[in-house]
């Protein structure tokens, strides 16, 4: 393959996530229901998934590393963007709901996340268990990614069902 085609692999993950925030950008004016009893269904299908790779390809010790880190990383992107989202309680009485609205600022921490990852990991990573063999780099990367992917849904899920049953809450409802 030439280097025009190189240069097709590299962009084309470049432009499937700029059409995909793009979608986002345009839904973001219009608030949708926040199914609270359905909260919890993403977090656990992403810790069985996480479970079963681990099992599957336990990590080496810094491996394990990775995987905390990216835990953590993951878990305080996720908490600041269900911060960032707009949540109203719509209706009154038995029709109440709460209502959940994309912020730019949530769709704008994606792409800075996206950004800075591009830069501080060009394709041409070289840490890893021996320096520039990618089975180890991109298994510690994999790790990474596993933690950083279970921290983010995680902790966005349960900030956002911690706001909304405040909301829910302190709502006066009319009887």
């Amino acid at each position: 393959m030439g280097e025009g085609g190189r240069g097709l692999v590299t962009y084309l993950p470049l432009a499937i996530f700029v059409g995909i925030m793009a979608l986002r950008m345009m839904r973001m004016k219009k608030a949708r229901p926040l199914r609270l009893p359905l909260l919890w269904i993403m977090p656990v299908i992403v810790v069985l998934a996480v479970s079963l790779a681990l099992w599957g390809m336990p990590p080496s010790g810094l491996g394990w590393l990775c995987l905390a880190t990216g835990v953590i990383v993951g878990g305080a992107i996720g908490a600041q963007r269900a911060r960032l989202m707009h949540l109203h309680i719509d209706g009154e009485g038995d029709k109440a709901r709460v209502m959940m609205r994309q912020s730019p600022l949530a769709i704008l921490l994606i792409v800075a996340v996206f950004l800075v990852r591009r830069l501080l990991l060009p394709s041409g990573f070289q840490g890893g268990v021996q320096a520039g063999h990618p089975v180890g780099n991109a298994l510690l990367m994999m790790d990474a990614t596993l933690g950083f992917a279970l921290g983010m849904i995680v902790a966005l899920r349960l900030v956002l069902w911690l706001r909304a049953r405040d909301m829910v809450a302190n709502h006066v409802f009319d009887a």
